[in-house]
């Protein structure tokens, strides 16, 4: 076996290898990434992305008397 056909392949491996990192790392950061919640607040209208509100950042609206947005009725 030549030097050329060393290096030829040894770059194949090497490609092969960065692709099965780049995919797992991809994938555990698609599982890690937070999902955000849309919902609106029932006075305003207001979108509020996150599901640790208590209050309506436009109106002041008490959306949950505890931690959280309130159960949809």
């Amino acid at each position: 076996m030549d030097f050329e056909a060393i290096v030829c392949y040894s770059q194949t491996v090497i490609l092969v290898l960065l692709a099965i990192g780049y995919i797992v790392n991809y994938m555990k950061q698609d599982k890690t990434t937070k999902k955000k919640v849309k919902t609106k607040c029932p006075s305003c209208d207001f979108k509020i992305q996150d599901e640790n509100v208590q209050y309506c950042a436009k109106c002041g609206n008490m959306l949950s008397h505890s931690g959280g947005l309130s159960l949809k009725k």
